[in-house]
């Protein structure tokens, strides 16, 4: 699969989203105009390498998951997404947590509904 200026932009204004930053803001972190995050986001420009990597240590992602170009449009890809994006920021311990509360909630629905 060839990689495309829009389909890298694409990834780029989805990972700005789920880190919850507007254009501006993005353009803040990385110190250029607020016109350049657009035209990454839109294709208009293709990032260089190290922007690329600015762009990722910005957004708090890894680099690949700027070229992760697997359609992911189901309410439920997108869900998860954002659960392994929030996860992704937690300690071992939060994590934990995390789970077991989920667990539990789980299990009482499923107890509930037979």
């Amino acid at each position: 699969m060839l990689l495309s200026k829009k389909k890298v932009g694409r990834r780029i204004a989805d990972q700005r989203r789920l880190a919850g930053l507007s254009q501006a803001e993005l353009a803040e972190e990385l110190g250029v105009a607020t016109e350049t995050v657009s035209r990454l986001e839109t294709g208009a420009a293709m990032p260089s390498f190290d922007r690329i990597v600015s762009v990722a240590a910005a957004l708090e992602v890894e680099l690949h998951d700027l070229f992760r170009l697997r359609p992911r449009d189901s309410p439920e890809d997108r869900a998860m997404e954002r659960l392994i994006w929030l996860m992704s920021r937690r300690t071992a311990t939060d994590i934990d947590l995390v789970t077991g509360i989920a667990a539990n909630i789980f299990d009482h629905i499923r107890k509930g509904a037979v």
